[in-house]
């Protein structure tokens, strides 16, 4: 089980910038990077179409989404977690959240109007640490 999340600095302004663009509507992608035991470590948060696009759900356009994963598989990658966002709501897990989580078991990073949390699901709903990275990628 994943119990910590480290991301670029980056890539959470990437994340912002998704809340704020796509408001009131939810915004959603992929974090692309490397498992290391339970420490999921982000390298690319990479936006991907809400194709519901409304302003309680969200649906990884699923062409992009297979995209994503054949890429990240081609670079040594996998896709580690989730982001959606919240924007008038807090960063946590709306019931549609938990029951979608249940069948998944990467990090789900969400950005709501209140902040960035990350979660994943393990007989219950459990928080994950979240580390930022402040330095440069080196990739």
């Amino acid at each position: 089980m994943i119990d910590e999340i480290k991301i670029f600095h980056k890539d959470l302004t990437v994340i912002r910038s998704e809340l704020e663009a796509h408001k009131p509507y939810e915004a959603c992608g992929v974090l692309i990077g490397t498992l290391n035991g339970s420490i999921a470590i982000v390298e690319k948060a990479l936006p991907i179409t809400n194709s519901k696009r409304t302003r309680r759900s969200f649906e990884l356009d699923p062409k992009e989404h297979y995209d994503a994963w054949n890429e990240a598989e081609k670079k040594g990658k996998e896709i580690v977690g989730v982001y959606h966002t919240h924007p008038v709501s807090s960063a946590v897990p709306s019931l549609w959240d938990r029951e979608t989580m249940q069948n998944d078991t990467s990090v789900w990073l969400i950005a709501g109007a209140d902040g960035m949390r990350a979660y994943v699901w393990d007989s219950g709903l459990k928080a994950v640490k979240m580390t930022e990275y402040s330095g440069v990628k080196t990739q």
